[in-house]
């Protein structure tokens, strides 16, 4: 049986590399890392026709490992290990009470506990916890699992390809580690963070140093695009231009009647607002302290392909009320690029995922934050 592990690398100036295959495209980011910062060697990304991955399930096998061997090819020499980053409807991050219990009994039954939170039998998942809180009365975990044979679908087609996954965790660990790394822990005691891509929207919510929940939403660019096309019959190609043309920021003053198609992603947008609002509501209903704003989110972060749009941040700050921005880790201090330039349109909220996963060895070496990330996804069974 396959064992998903930890990896052991500490951060010499080797180089490292990550996937992120979702449903529109397969990013591959290969860099070095350096102390506390990485040096960006190489991100190729390869796009992918519809329905070849959906929900984070690989559908069409052999049309992805040709897109894989392209990407592949493009790197050029790469190593021979990676990090894979997994997201879907499918798979768990959510805090869950349990009774107390010592940490040790809580490993050997966890297989036991998980199966009343997970929508099918615990064995066919790979399972882990963090431990958020421990009272008198209570353990508090968050529980995180991702489907045993979608996950090694993905594992399958990359190993195929004579390169070891030494890694797998779910994307908001990869996000949360990019943020981490940029800001050197300079973060509201409370943020969220959304991931918008193109079959579904990650909202996530980290209180201090713990990432308190985590929520799949299933609206997102594909969903912008569909809505386009069917209305207005465009093209893939077109619905994707017309939605980059569009700035959401005009929406706040008036619903411009000469353009029809931004009133027609209002309410889809409104909706997916509507949504995350509501995590983080119930976030807050669950977390926030009786001393007033402690544990109240202070920021909130966007990213993935549709925070390309224009105005989004904008749009949703006056919307929910909370200072706004599409994070871009291209941005930070702790990411450089050596010889490598990047393509204009290659923007660093795209990137988010694959180059957090590349940064692993430096959390590995601070260790300011063990993440639950990192033994989320460990096999309990040999």
């Amino acid at each position: 049986m396959r064992k998903v592990r930890k990896t052991n690398r500490q951060p010499k100036g080797e180089a490292f590399m990550a996937f992120d295959i979702g449903s529109t495209s397969i990013k591959l980011c290969i860099a070095q890392v350096h102390g506390r910062s990485i040096t960006i060697e190489r991100l190729v990304e390869t796009p992918l026709p519809p329905n070849a991955v959906r929900e984070g399930t690989l559908l069409e096998p052999d049309t992805v490992a040709r897109a894989l061997r392209e990407t592949l090819q493009q790197a050029g020499k790469h190593p021979k290990a990676a990090v894979l980053t997994i997201a879907g409807p499918h798979t768990t991050a959510r805090p869950v009470r349990l009774p107390p219990m010592p940490v040790e009994v809580l490993e050997k039954s966890i297989q036991f506990e998980a199966g009343r939170y997970l929508p099918s039998a615990a064995e066919e998942h790979f399972i882990g916890f963090e431990v958020v809180e421990q009272g008198e009365e209570y353990l508090e975990i968050l529980l995180v699992a991702a489907p045993r044979a979608s996950t090694e679908a993905f594992i399958d087609l990359i190993e195929k390809h004579n390169i070891e996954v030494e890694l797998v965790e779910l994307q908001p660990f990869a996000f949360w580690r990019a943020i981490q790394t940029a800001y050197r822990g300079h973060t509201p005691p409370a943020y969220a963070f959304v991931d918008i891509g193109g079959g579904h929207t990650q909202v996530s919510v980290v209180r201090g140093p713990l990432l308190a929940l985590t929520r799949h939403i299933p609206i997102a660019g594909e969903t912008f695009s569909a809505a386009l096309k069917g209305y207005f019959h465009y093209s893939d190609e077109e619905a994707e231009q017309i939605k980059r043309g569009l700035n959401l920021a005009d929406l706040i003053e008036h619903i411009p009647q000469e353009n029809p198609p931004l009133r027609l992603v209002q309410p889809i947008l409104d909706e997916l607002i509507r949504e995350i609002r509501r995590s983080l509501n119930y976030y807050q209903s669950q977390f926030q302290s009786q001393k007033g704003r402690e544990g109240r989110v202070e920021r909130l972060y966007l990213a993935g392909g549709t925070a390309r749009m224009q105005g989004i941040a904008t749009y949703f700050e006056h919307k929910m009320g909370i200072p706004t921005q599409v994070f871009d880790p291209f941005q930070s201090e702790a990411v450089n690029f050596g010889n490598f330039v990047p393509d204009p349109e290659m923007l660093g909220c795209q990137w988010v995922n694959a180059l957090g996963a590349t940064m692993i060895p430096i959390e590995q070496a601070e260790r300011d934050i063990w993440y639950a990330a990192t033994e989320s996804l460990e096999e309990v069974a040999a």
